[in-house]
Parts: structure tokens; sequence; C-alpha cells
């Protein structure tokens, strides 16, 4: 792919079938708007959009698209009575930082819209809100008509419907999970007509509000439409004032800082409160829980978004999962989990610099390394004729590789948590470090001959690591290579590796139509895996290939909805495939945005720190709007990034940096034109100036 010489965030390429969450931060009340304005909740988790691997089999697994309701048992859409033709359909959600959904329809003689928004009340009752408004255009003349919530649900005990005749209707209880809601109306028909006529006429704009009360009590004579409209300004206060990033972390090119915003909100909706524990769930449907491999970067990116007490709650609740033999999982035969959740707790212990913590849990760590070992044992039990032999028995795969099945996204992960762990033990001398080192050794010598006798062809002539040993039709090259750019970006493989190199090449086969690649997941045909995208791009930067990173960034964004969210996986809009895969919200895709604008900025290897590695040109500072990174974690300590415009041309790069309990090898600044420090030019090196590393806090002109 060309680099894109027009970086424009438009949603050009966002799903048709869009799913936006309105509920507060840890909220269990998880409402999702749909594109078509409608309130839907109460997901039934045994549903999912087509039989899929991920999914435990179960009776109702499969689900007719043309249902329409997608999983949900409930689903209130805002209708009035009277005749007319639609025109023109459209969702507006304002400040990206607000969950609040604008749905307008247009009609030849009517204006319908109403606003979706959650609402808590003093007392703790919590409701979700509609506030509607209809008016009748010049020339409509008259007609009958009310404004009522269409019933949407299933077809088995559905709601009684809704219908104003009086000012609250109880609806029958649902599963004990989430109970159905009472439904509060308040008809407000402001106009020439009467209401108790109930006639539209010209000219007349009808306004009111109806309420789902999901929890608590609601005094259905206090639900007036002025009580609705205070409830929008209260929650519109509540997102300004809830920032999800507690430390600055500004972007001067406002479509990045918009995503960036949503981002971390959407993060905080998909949250919840486990025995009180923050756990950062993935999304508010198919992936309404916790995942060890997701959970390695919410945990990251909680630290990102200056929120570390809940970070290290990530890991915490993932410690709640060790069994007793020695493993870290939640998902049967998913045996990479263990290997992940050593990473993550090397991981988090540098983000917090806290040496005594790690020291604490290497025992932990310990039974890990053995119960992997262990499992790789399994494997010569199977015989020579096994083709994972000396690596894994069966497993689930994931990303786009099903299973049990012998597969390759096992050993590059458990390699990758044998390795941070060696590190972290050989730093501190820990007991038996030296034997993560060997079994990882140990292990890569083994894949590298697997893959040295699976390696493939694609009819382009691109060699490429197919990530399962499995026969199967539906597999393409590129199926769930994005475990080779993880682990890559994580160390294990050189740049100039052939394993990344082959990689590189082939995901740049098969970007052209959307700007991101195709087929690289649970869809091998005619699909969009679009976070996967994000991980491809870490790569790139990693390689030198900055401005194909920062491409990506930008498609990957443009197939977000307009309310900023992503689906997991999504057909390619120019054909006719209806395949859709995963959550909407998918919020592991909001955590590798925010993962990768940082690391465009600030990029850490295992020696030092990259300063504006990635930077793309749309983010230089203009006066008045700089780029600020505030205490942005890294193994070395926090660091503090600012980029402004100098008063005399060029720009101010400021740095500060706290004391970590490592120490950086290097500081390097990536600029194109001179660097110059108290009036001389750095030295450079490598292509990237070198700054100074006795200084903590240095002001650096960029010209």
């Amino acid at each position: 792919m060309k680099k894109n010489a027009n970086r424009v965030i438009d949603f050009r390429y966002a799903p048709d079938i869009n799913q936006t969450c309105i509920g507060f931060a840890d909220d269990y009340y998880k409402t999702i708007v749909r594109e078509d304005g409608s309130l839907n909740y109460l997901w039934e988790g045994d549903r999912n959009q087509f039989v899929d691997g991920t999914i435990p089999a179960c009776e109702k697994r499969v689900l007719n698209l043309q249902e329409g309701n997608l999983g949900f048992k409930y689903r209130y859409l805002p209708r009035f009575y009277h005749r007319d033709t639609l025109t023109e359909k459209r969702q507006d959600f304002g400040d990206p930082r607000a969950a609040v959904v604008i749905t307008r329809e247009e009609y030849q003689g009517t204006s319908f819209q109403w606003t979706t928004f959650a609402h808590r009340d003093k007392n703790g009752a919590r409701m979700d809100i509609i506030l509607f408004r209809m008016e009748a255009k010049p020339g409509f003349g008259h007609a009958k008509s009310s404004v009522y919530l269409q019933e949407l649900g299933e077809a088995s005990d559905p709601p009684e419907t809704v219908r104003p005749i009086s000012s609250a209707y109880a609806l029958p209880v649902g599963t004990p999970r989430i109970p159905a809601p009472i439904a509060l109306y308040t008809p407000i028909y402001r106009g020439k007509s009467p209401l108790e006529k109930l006639v539209l006429q010209e000219g007349d704009v009808w306004e009111g509000a109806f309420g789902l009360v999901y929890h608590g009590t609601v005094d259905p004579e206090a639900f007036t439409l002025e009580y609705a409209e205070k409830a929008l300004e209260a929650a519109c206060e509540y997102w300004r004032e809830i920032r999800p990033f507690r430390n600055a972390f500004h972007i001067p090119d406002p479509q990045i800082q918009g995503m960036l915003d949503a981002c971390g909100r959407n993060i905080l909706q998909a949250r919840e409160i486990v025995e009180d524990i923050c756990e950062f769930h993935v999304g508010p449907t198919i992936y309404r829980g916790l995942w060890v491999v997701d959970g390695y970067y919410f945990g990251e990116c909680a630290y990102m978004m200056g929120r570390d007490e809940e970070g290290f709650q990530c890991l915490q609740a993932v410690l709640k999962r060790v069994k007793p033999d020695g493993s870290i999982r939640i998902l049967p035969d998913h045996h990479k989990e263990t290997a992940v959740a050593l990473s993550t707790i090397v991981r988090q212990c540098e983000l917090r610099n806290d040496d005594d913590r790690l020291r604490e849990m290497w025992p932990v760590m310990l039974r890990g390394m053995e119960h992997l070992r262990r499992m790789r044992d399994d494997s010569f039990k199977l015989g020579k004729d096994y083709p994972a032999y000396g690596l894994f028995q069966p497993s689930f795969g994931d990303g786009g590789i099903y299973g049990p099945e012998p597969e390759y996204t096992t050993p590059m992960n458990v390699i990758l948590g044998l390795s941070d762990a060696y590190r972290a033990g050989k730093r501190l001398k820990l007991p038996r470090y030296e034997e993560f080192g060997v079994f990882a050794q140990e292990l890569m010598a083994r894949m590298r001959e697997c893959i040295e006798r699976d390696r493939g062809t694609t009819p382009e002539g691109i060699p490429y690591v197919p990530l399962s040993m499995a026969e199967n039709e539906s597999y393409k090259p590129q199926t769930g290579c994005a475990t080779i750019a993880r682990v890559a970006f994580h160390g294990e493989f050189e740049p100039d590796d052939r394993i990344v190199t082959d990689l590189l090449r082939l995901i740049d086969a098969c970007d052209d139509r959307e700007g991101i690649p195709e087929c690289t997941g649970w869809r091998s045909d005619q699909s969009i895996y679009t976070y996967s995208s994000v991980r491809f791009a870490q790569l790139l930067l990693q390689a030198g290939q900055r401005e194909k990173a920062a491409d990506y960034l930008y498609a990957f964004a443009n197939h977000a909805s307009a309310s900023r969210v992503w689906r997991e996986e999504q057909p390619v809009r120019e054909t006719h495939s209806a395949e859709i895969c995963g959550d909407m919200p998918h919020n592991w895709a909001s955590v590798e945005f925010i993962r990768l604008v940082r690391n465009l900025v600030v990029l850490e290897t295992f020696t030092g720190v990259e300063l504006l590695p990635g930077l793309p040109e749309e983010w230089l500072p203009r006066a008045g709007d700089s780029l600020v990174l505030e205490k942005t974690p890294t193994r070395f300590g926090k660091l503090s990034l600012e980029l402004s415009v100098r008063g005399k041309g060029g720009y101010l790069l400021s740095v500060a940096r706290e004391d970590g309990n490592q120490q950086p090898q290097y500081l390097g600044l990536h600029w194109a034109g001179k660097a110059v420090l108290d009036g001389g030019e750095l030295e450079k090196s490598n292509g990237k100036y070198l700054l100074p590393l006795e200084e903590k806090q240095v002001c650096i002109e960029l010209f």
C-alpha cells in the first residue's frame, strides 16, 4: 500500500450494524443503542452471529441475521403512528467524551429525532432515558398520531406493548440476571393540537420522554419532560468530569484526540467491579468477561491512561485464576494463557517499577513454568508423527485459529512469556531463572524446525508461516498472523528475521482495498479483522516503517462507527457479504488505538526509549495547541513530554523523566531536522539524536 497523503478520519468503512454502549463507567447495565436508534438490552450469552469456534457448543448458538435482534431479548424503538415516507436517517454522537446518541429521521412531512442516554438519580435509581421531538413540516395538513416504543424483541415471552395511555407501565420480569425495566412515558405535546385529541397538525412540535428503569424506583409523577432534560444535562456533566485519562494525553490532531477520548470512555464503560476488583472487559455482550490474553494489554493501557491502581487490579483479577496445578487460565484448551500471565506479571511490575512485587510473585511464576513444561512433555506422548511433537498438545489458538489443534500461536506466546520471566529473573538474580531461558530456547529450536517443515508460499510467491498445523480449508496464509506481530514486537523475533520480513510482505499484499489487511481473523473471505491492523502497525513502527504505521492507524479509525467504536470483524464494504463476528464495542480495539498513539510518540525498547519514532506530520503542534504526554509509563520510570511551537520558528521539545528501578542505556530522538540543546547540536547515532542521560529534564530546540 502506498503512503496515504490525506489522513482523514471520516468513518468511511464503518460497519452497517453499529452498537454503541450508553452505560456509565463500571455500569452493570450495558444498554446498547443500535444504528436504527433502538435500545437493546439483556443480551443472551448463548447466542452468536454464526457458529463460532470461540464459543462453547450450545443449542441456541446460531442466530438468524434476518431476525435483526443480534441476541438481545428486549429491544425498543421510538415510532409514531401516522403515515409518512422516510427520506433520510442519521445518528450524531456529539462530544466524543460523552455516551449520548442522537438519532434523526427525516420524512416527507415529519421531522423526528430522539436522544438516548443513561441516568442515575440521587437515590441510586438507574434508568435509560429517551427524549424525543417530532415536528410536522409545512404542508403536512393533519393526522391522528402518537409516539410509542415499538417492541423488536423475541416473539417468545415479549414485554407488553408500551402505549401512551398512562404515566407508568410495569413490564414482565425477565431473567434473574437483568430484569425487564419499568417503562415510564411522559408525552408533552406542544402546538395547536390538545393532548386528548392526539391530532398532529402542520407546524406542531410534540416533545416527550420515555424512561426505562432497571434498578430502584422513580416516581411516575416526578418523571416529567423537565426531569428528563435535567437528566441529560447531568449525564453530559458526568462525562465531562469522568476524565478517562488522569494525566494529560493530548494530540494536536483533533480527529485523533476525539478517538482517544472515546476510546478511554469505552474502556471504562465495559469495565466492571467484580468482588471489589476492577475487571477490564472487552465488550458488553459476547466478550463481557475477563480474558487473560486481552488483559495484558488492558492493564498496560490503564497505566498509559494514568490509572495505575486500576491497572494493577487487572493483574489481581488474572491471579485469582491461579489453579492448583500451577496454570493461570480461564478458557479450556487456551494453553497459552499461563504464559501470557507470566508476561503480565513482569510487565505490570515494570510499569509500577516494583521489583519487590515481582519477587513476591516469583513462586507463582515458577509453578507456571512447571505447568507449561508438563504440557510440553504431554506432546511427547502423542508420538513423533504428531505435528506439534515437542511443542504442545492440541490447543485453542484464538485470533482466527480454532481448535483444539496443533498450532503455532501457543508455542509463540509461551516462548514470549518464558523470555519475559527469564529477563526479569536474570536482572534480579532470582532462583532458577536460568530454567525459563533454557525452556524458551528448547521451544524456539523445535518451533523453528516445524516452521521450516510447514512454511508455505502464496500464489504471488510470498513465503509465510501457517499459524495452524491442521488441515482447514477456511484458513488463509494470513489467518491468525497477528500473533507473529505480537511476539515479534515484544522481542522474540529480530526485525530482520525471515519470519518478520515475510509477514510484512504478506500483510502488504492484502491491505489495498481498505488500507488494512484482510482475512487475518475468524472470517476467511471478504472480511476485516479490524484491530489486528494495529498490532501490525506496532511491528511496522518497530521496523522503521513509520509512515505506514501511521496510515494503518488512520485506516483502522475509519473502520470504526461514527460513535468511535469497533466491531471485532466485519465484511469488506464493496462486497455483498454480511458476515460479522465478535463484540461491538470491542474494546481491545480501543486499547490498541491508545497504545499505538502512545508508541508513535514514546516507544520503549528493552534498553532505552525512542522519542517521536513515528510522529505523523499531522500531529505537529500549532500555536496554542501542544502535543503532551504526562507521566507516561515505561520500564525506566515515568516520562513526560511536551512538543510545542517555538516563538522564533521551529519547535520546543521538553522532556522530563522520573527515576525507575531500571536505567535506560539511551534516550533517542527521531527528528529529520536539527536538534539543539544549550546552543549545541545533539550527537546523532544510528539515525537518531541522543539525549544526555544524566539530565532528568531537558528542553530541546527543533528546526
